[in-house]
């Protein structure tokens, strides 16, 4: 949280966001995604916690997530939740099977002590007891044995469902999936609030020639350089989606028409100056060059379509008046 905000303001903040409703709602939208058989990645993970957090009365956290977290953000944190948890569990676990050893070696202790204080006839009724007591000992080590394996299956199948359902294999960019669960929520977001996001729509320009000319090889490596050069370009908080084939949607919350035309029109110089260059042919250096078509949300838009169809407009205006050039349609505000 900002130092910056005043005492009665960060208080206000802490009661909205109390550790132990946080916690509890964590845990509810967890055990329902279970029980819906849904893997915890962050569109399910992070719509789970919204919906649980609402049938628990939360509107007022929910309002406070949606009004102050930037696009993913929030994702992230529920992501992080789930492993923090998994992470949580793994040491208390420990810390159950160091008992369980410790109390283990108490018995022994204690079976080899009464041993020597008792007859055989005493001892023989006592032995079973203590029979029983290491049997359970060590059923309940391995049954938190098993539970530490599994956890461990399903803190990495978190990591890799995030990888396969949100990530670009090729580029490493978000894809069209993760961009469609998304955006619904930037623009009612924005819409609720009052905010506004840009939208970038942006396309190698004769994609085609490349592919044809020096193989789909040489092309994959233009679409990850491509996307480097936006990684490197663009803010933390701006979202890189590939939207399909050479065509790209980045997603620039709080950003402004001017502010989106700028990047923009920083993304196309950077691209326009790069030359790849191959290791295996250090004669071949391909230039390549992109088309960007800049939108926003509007007060009015029924939804995020058509903030999306107004950059797709003015990308076919970009490719119609030459290529390598920025076009924009911000509509009527």
């Amino acid at each position: 949280m900002s130092e910056d905000l005043p005492k009665k303001e960060k208080s206000e903040e802490r009661d909205i966001l109390d550790l132990g409703r946080v916690s509890e709602i964590a845990r509810t939208a967890l055990k329902n995604l279970v029980t819906s058989q849904k893997p915890a990645v962050p569109p399910f993970y992070e719509k789970a916690f919204y919906h649980a957090a609402s049938d628990m009365g939360e509107d007022e956290m929910i309002a406070h997530l949606l009004s102050s977290l930037p696009t993913g953000q929030a994702a992230t944190i529920m992501v992080e939740g789930v492993s923090s948890m998994i992470s949580n569990l793994n040491s208390d676990i420990r810390i159950y099977r160091q008992g369980l050893d410790q109390h283990g070696g108490q018995l022994k202790n204690k079976h080899d002590h009464i041993r020597s204080l008792v007859d055989m006839e005493v001892w023989k009724l006592l032995e079973k007891d203590f029979d029983e007591l290491r049997g359970a000992n060590q059923a309940m080590k391995k049954q938190l044995a098993t539970a530490q394996q599994r956890l461990a299956c399903q803190e990495q199948q978190v990591v890799t469902l995030q990888r396969k359902t949100r990530s670009d294999p090729l580029t490493g960019v978000m894809n069209r999936l993760a961009m469609e669960e998304d955006l619904p929520d930037e623009f009612a977001r924005s819409n609720r609030y009052g905010r506004t996001f840009g939208l970038v729509m942006a396309d190698i320009d004769f994609f085609k020639k490349v592919n044809d000319t020096y193989g789909h090889g040489i092309g994959d490596e233009a679409l990850r350089a491509f996307a480097q050069i936006m990684r490197n370009c663009l803010r933390d908080v701006d979202v890189i989606y590939r939207y399909g084939g050479e065509e790209f949607v980045i997603v620039m919350p709080e950003t402004d028409s001017s502010g989106a035309m700028a990047a923009a029109e920083r993304l196309r110089s950077k691209v326009e100056g790069q030359v790849l260059k191959q290791k295996d042919n250090p004669d071949l250096q391909l230039r390549f060059t992109a088309s960007f078509g800049v939108s926003g949300f509007l007060k009015g838009d029924r939804d995020y379509q058509e903030v999306l169809k107004r950059a797709d407009m003015a990308l076919y205006q970009a490719k119609d008046n030459g290529r390598n050039r920025v076009e924009s349609n911000f509509g009527v505000a």
